[in-house]
């Protein structure tokens, strides 16, 4: 299997840079979630609850670009078809509604440590399926 940069040359470019950004968010989100735990203003629990939230999330959330290999490219590319479409509406009104419903249990830092626990591990989500998807195209392609 190719390493690294190899593997590189074989996914479209814009791929990366969405699966770069997710992992730049997800740092940052975590920085922060780390920060505040150790300043006390967080109790563990809860973003990790919130991680394991957005995991799933995440996971199925990054169905919604379909990933497939692009002869013409040599690439593997990530298109969003109708099923994805579905997925993005209703990705969007869970990321505008979250905070809403969530609101009715839990409000204040509480509240802001599972609605960053659970961004975060939505990002974590996206990029693990992600990857798991196109290393499984460039092993079936033995590429």
């Amino acid at each position: 299997m190719k390493k690294g940069g190899e593997v590189t040359q074989s996914v479209d470019r814009r791929l990366i840079v969405r699966l770069r950004i997710y992992i730049i968010v997800m740092i940052l989100l975590l920085a922060v979630i780390i920060y505040e735990v150790v300043q006390g203003t967080f109790v563990i629990q809860l973003p990790i609850v919130g991680i394991i939230i957005g995991l799933f999330v995440g996971i199925i959330v990054s169905r919604m670009y379909n990933l497939s290999w692009d002869e013409e490219t040599n690439n593997v590319i990530g298109e969003i078809d109708r099923i994805g479409a579905v997925i993005l509406v209703g990705y969007l009104i869970f990321i505008f509604t979250k905070s809403y419903f969530l609101g009715y249990y839990v409000q204040g830092t509480y509240l802001f440590a599972i609605i960053l626990g659970i961004t975060a591990g939505t990002m974590l989500g996206r990029v693990l399926a992600t990857s798991r998807g196109i290393n499984q195209i460039l092993k079936a392609l033995k590429i």
